[in-house]
Order: structure tokens, then sequence, then C-alpha cells
């Protein structure tokens, strides 16, 4: 009997992708048309709101690990699981302690610091699973570049989303200045978050595969 053939990781990346931008673009038609703030809150960051992408990132990064295990070879778990998770606790302590402790032109300046330095800490995860750490840096390039391109439309607009809107207790900054220091927060915080807390996941998706 011929095997089976194996399932392929690019299907599997391209619904993810698709996804994860109809739930981008829900939530923004969602916090412009005044939708329940439950779910749909405009407030500065709001990363805990219950309809946002970073929910997908565990959930993904799973379903990625058992994927590649199914399709051949994985590192041992204690490598691919710890590593990208304790970067990932050194670089939510530095925003938690930031956020906690700092606040106007000091606050802004640590905050670039961390992410100039994120995307460094992030290739932890490439010495530890370096197929996964391509994976999940082209998953979090298709969740986080629409979002930049949504924060770019509501300061041009005046959407008032939570897109568009900065820390509260950073100093007041002209649109330019916010525009930037949100872009280069998803490129230097969201992106290489996506990349260690999908890699961790999908460590544990991998070991749910029995080896063949």
């Amino acid at each position: 009997m011929a095997d089976s053939p194996k399932p392929r990781l690019l299907p599997l990346l391209f619904i993810a992708g698709t996804l994860t931008l109809v739930v981008t673009a829900v939530r923004c038609y969602g916090e412009v048309a005044g939708w329940d703030p439950r779910w749909f809150s405009a407030e500065p960051g709001s990363p805990l709101n219950p309809f946002g992408i970073v929910w997908l990132v565990p959930v993904f990064g799973f379903l990625f690990g058992r994927r590649a295990a199914q399709t051949g070879g994985r590192p041992p778990f204690v490598a691919s699981f710890f590593v990208p998770m304790f970067a990932l606790c050194v670089l939510l302590f530095a925003v938690g302690y930031i956020g906690e402790k700092m606040d106007g032109p000091a606050m802004r300046e640590a905050m670039q610091y961390v992410f100039w330095g994120a995307p460094v800490l992030s290739l932890l995860a490439l010495f530890s699973w370096p197929r996964m750490y391509l994976i999940m840096l082209v998953y979090g390039l298709w969740a986080r570049l629409p979002v930049m391109a949504v924060q770019y439309l509501d300061i041009q607009n005046g959407w008032q989303t939570h897109y568009g809107k900065v820390h509260p207790k950073l100093p007041s900054m002209s649109a330019d200045d916010r525009l930037w220091l949100l872009t280069l927060a998803q490129g230097g915080f969201w992106i290489p978050f996506t990349i260690l807390l999908g890699s961790g996941f999908a460590a544990i998706g991998a070991v749910t595969v029995r080896k063949a």
C-alpha cells in the first residue's frame, strides 16, 4: 500500500494569514462603526481585547508545530519550547517595566530601545528551531503588515481606532511621529512577540504528533 501524502505547511499558512487578515478588517470596521466596546475597544493598546489577532498566535503556532512534525523532523522539546518562551518572558518583562515605571520622553526612548532590540532577541527562536522561526516570521509579517496599513489610514483619516493611538503616558507628538512609533512597535515588538510565542506553542504542538 502506498504511503499517504504528508500534509503540507503552505496551505495552513495561507489559511492562518487569511483568517488573521479578516479578523483585523472586522475589528477595524467594528471600531470605526462604534460596535460593542467589550469586543471592539478603541482604547490605546487594548492587548487583551477578546476580538484581536493576538489570540490567534498560540492557536496557529500549535497547528504549525503539528504540521511541521508531520512533514518530517522536530528539535528536542526542551530547546524548542523553553528557549523562545524565556526570550518572550524577557521581552514582556521589559515592556511591562517600561509601562509601569516610566512616562513622557523617557518612556518613548526606552520603548524605542526595546523595539530595536526585540528582533535580535527573537533570533533565539531561530537557533532552537530554524524552520519554525521562518514559518512564524512569515506569519508575523502577514499578520502585522496589514495592521501597519490600518494605522496609516487611521491617522490620515481620523478614525480614532486603537490602531492609531499610542500609550497615554507618552508625550504629545505629531501625526508623523505617532505613525513612526506605531509602525516601529508592529515591526519591533509584535512580530518578535509572534515569533517567540508561536514558536513555543509550536513545540507543544509538535510533541502531540507520534513519531513514525
